[in-house]
């Protein structure tokens, strides 16, 4: 759309009260240096930092406080409902008094009153008709989420952080390693923050991984307000083992069709899913899936076209 981006760089933020994501992680060090900490390979610009990723494929614009107040911003984004208080007052400070929007990723309140425009890649309900709204998927890289020729081996991977240590997660956790366990055969992972099997960061990484796998499971307690895993996943035209139970009313429900783009289990026991996922894994059947996740991914998501409704929603910015 023509504009830079920038994200925090630098403790001032946090010692001037404007990021708060540090109070959603009882003000832990490490939170605070994984955000804001400055490396000793930045590079800095007058403030400005250049933080690659991906082996220097990509970076983000990283900006320090003091000359955040001197550029000449147009619009402040709070992406958690902590920042809506605090970047308001941004805007406030601001000599340019930015525009500011409250991007919403999971079902959180719209807080009527304190939020003038919304965009919302999760189903919101009770949206107050003053509120300058909009609901959209987030944006990922298809050129990196795609498929690739080739079948993959009997894999199933996760990438649900803390699947084997969040206490949301360990109804369905003994299920995971009960398979793990009745499938010998096959190769069960977990990658994400603090999962058995290690991280997995950087979106080729990601991408490269999905690819690796013949499944995604994806049985999260509480679904997705938005999901990236589960659309990255259909984009790379993986299916994928959940439970719809989680994503009942959730913005990614329209995705999960039983035998076309996943397989559900709810309410199966183990010898049930076991047949499941070897059912689905015969060569026809698989290819059928595969095809038909990729195929509603492009059914469902648009980037190109959402940009346009997404302009028209900046035009309208309070």
């Amino acid at each position: 759309m023509g504009g830079v981006l920038y994200r925090p760089i630098g403790r001032e933020w946090l010692d001037q009260g404007y990021w708060r994501i540090a109070e959603i992680y009882n003000n832990h060090p490490f939170t605070v240096l994984q955000y804001l900490g400055v490396h000793d390979d930045y590079v800095d610009e007058d403030g400005i930092y250049r933080v690659w990723e991906n082996g220097h494929k990509f970076y983000q614009n990283a900006i320090t406080i003091e000359r955040f107040l001197r550029e000449p911003i147009d619009i402040v984004i709070a992406s958690v409902p902590e920042h809506i208080t605090s970047f308001k007052k941004l805007c406030e400070v601001h000599p340019n008094h930015p525009k500011f929007i409250y991007q919403i990723g999971n079902a959180w309140p719209v807080e009527a009153g304190l939020a003038p425009n919304v965009m919302a890649s999760a189903k919101i309900a009770n949206v107050p008709g003053n509120v300058n709204f909009i609901e959209y998927h987030q944006e990922f890289d298809t050129k990196i989420f795609c498929p690739t020729v080739g079948v993959p081996g009997n894999n199933v991977y996760s990438f649900i952080n803390c699947l084997n240590t969040s206490d949301i997660y360990k109804h369905d956790w003994p299920l995971f390693t009960g398979l793990e366990s009745a499938m010998p055969d096959w190769t069960w992972r977990t990658f994400g923050g603090s999962c058995r099997d290690g991280e997995m960061n950087g979106q080729q990484a990601v991408a490269d991984k999905m690819r690796e796998a013949k499944f995604i499971w994806q049985v999260k307690a509480g679904g997705d307000g938005y999901g990236h895993v589960l659309h990255n996943a259909l984009a790379v035209g993986r299916p994928l083992i959940v439970k719809k139970q989680y994503y009942a009313g959730k913005m990614a429900e329209p995705l999960l069709v039983d035998g076309e783009t996943c397989i559900a289990i709810d309410g199966l026991g183990y010898q049930q899913v076991i047949n499941k996922i070897l059912h689905y894994s015969d060569p026809t059947e698989y290819a059928k899936m595969c095809n038909g996740a990729y195929k509603k991914f492009c059914e469902v998501v648009n980037f190109d076209q959402e940009q346009k409704i997404i302009e028209v929603f900046l035009s309208k910015l309070v």
